[in-house]
């Protein structure tokens, strides 16, 4: 029996927040800063519509994973009560942490664009990385996350955020991935925003369509071994990230490694973020 059918259907949901509608500076998203509580509660209305979507869609179990910064964001007694919270920022897999095989599909909720492309507050993982290649595909944090989805057989059936990332995901992932739009990218630091009520009901209505379809859906598995590119902005980053072992320096700026599967590769780039926060 396939994973999605019956009454044990398990959805994962990873929560950023960059992406979430109204979110447009870096004030918004950081804790500390003025204008982080109102982004907070957007983020959660949008976990919480995700959630009744999923529940709405078939799923029998819930767990979502906070993704953002510190990943101490999603209040507990603010989350729809039917859902498990994983919450924290040590953990294995980061904005994947608590997947497993036993998932039939995972949502990404509030995420952005790549770094080095156009999206409001693009970048991928950090301001230090310009660029990440998958055998030669370019991608984002929605493309590393859902090759660690892909190495546990579990597609990733909707992403939500702004255009920019929209249009990444439909020509980077496999399927018909349902792409919700909750902003049109204008520059890095405005936005077009849906009103509050319509991106809730466009992300809840997206996640329920997307769960109706998960057949259609293909894990992303990038073909092993996995050449796993990164772009650093600055040459002593390069310098410092290619001092692992098993790294080749193949540019001033860009170091690579050659990975087994999607978890090594996905271990090998948090390696080179490592090394490179050592060196800026």
């Amino acid at each position: 029996m396939h994973k999605s059918r019956g009454v044990a259907m398990r959805v994962y949901v990873s929560v950023d927040m960059e992406g979430v509608a109204g979110v447009v500076s870096w004030d918004q998203v950081t804790p500390g800063k003025s204008d982080y509580m109102h982004a907070r509660g957007w983020m959660i209305e949008e976990a919480n519509a995700a959630i009744a979507g999923a529940f709405d869609g078939g799923a029998r179990h819930v767990l979502v994973n906070d993704s953002h910064n510190g990943m101490r964001n999603l209040l507990p007694h603010e989350l729809d009560p039917r859902a498990t919270l994983v919450s924290g920022g040590l953990k294995d897999y980061g904005m994947m942490a608590g997947l497993d095989d036993t998932f039939a599909a995972a949502l990404f909720i509030g995420y952005h664009a790549r770094g080095g492309g156009p999206g409001v507050l693009a970048h991928t993982w950090s301001s230090r990385v310009i660029g990440v290649r998958l055998n030669g595909q370019e991608v984002g944090e929605w493309g590393l996350n859902a090759m660690i989805a892909g190495a546990f057989g579990v597609p990733v059936v909707m992403v939500t955020g702004d255009d920019c990332l929209a249009k990444e995901v439909r020509e980077g992932l496999p399927g018909p991935v349902e792409t919700v739009v909750v902003k049109r990218a204008l520059t890095k630091y405005a936005a077009e925003n849906l009103p509050r009520a319509a991106a809730l009901e466009a992300i809840r209505e997206g996640a329920a369509r997307a769960l109706r379809k998960v057949r259609e859906i293909p894990p992303f598995r990038p073909q092993p071994p996995i050449a796993l590119e990164v772009d650093l902005n600055a040459t002593q980053l390069a310098d410092s990230a290619a001092m692992m072992p098993k790294a080749e320096r193949v540019g001033p700026l860009t170091v690579r490694y050659t990975a087994e599967d999607g978890l090594e590769a996905f271990r090998a780039f948090l390696t080179f973020m490592a090394l490179a926060a050592y060196a800026d």
